[in-house]
């Protein structure tokens, strides 16, 4: 439970810091829009994507891994172009992927915490 809610507010985070220092990426709506994206992502982070690394995994191994990246850009696609793309706007394709590349770092980030904490913890 702790690793997804990590994971989810590393989503958060992300995207906050991909929309406010990318350049060519704004969100514009209420925060609760940008909540919910955050929260999707996060979501899709923790069950969708062992789904589709498993799908993928001749691909994996064919790519040495570059295919994750396409996986973490389409899921990261289809939640900000797809379900939220009357509130985030996209200039071009390189502010794109320096935006994934944000949420994706963040995530790692977050999500990294779990391991020490379970140490304090116990």
């Amino acid at each position: 439970m702790r690793r997804f809610s990590l994971q989810i507010l590393g989503s958060i985070l992300g995207l906050y810091l991909g929309a406010r220092f990318v350049p060519n990426i704004d969100f514009q709506g209420p925060i609760k829009i940008f909540l919910l994206a955050g929260f999707t992502i996060g979501v899709a982070n923790c069950f969708l994507k062992p789904l589709l690394n498993v799908i993928f995994l001749p691909l994996r191994v064919l790519t040495f891994g570059i295919i994750s990246i396409i996986i973490n850009i389409g899921i990261i696609w289809f939640v900000v172009k797809i379900i939220f793309h009357n509130y985030f706007f996209i200039g071009n394709y390189l502010s794109f992927l320096m935006f994934v590349m944000v949420i994706y770092l963040a995530g790692i980030a977050l999500s990294s915490l779990d391991s020490p904490l379970q140490k304090i913890h116990h």
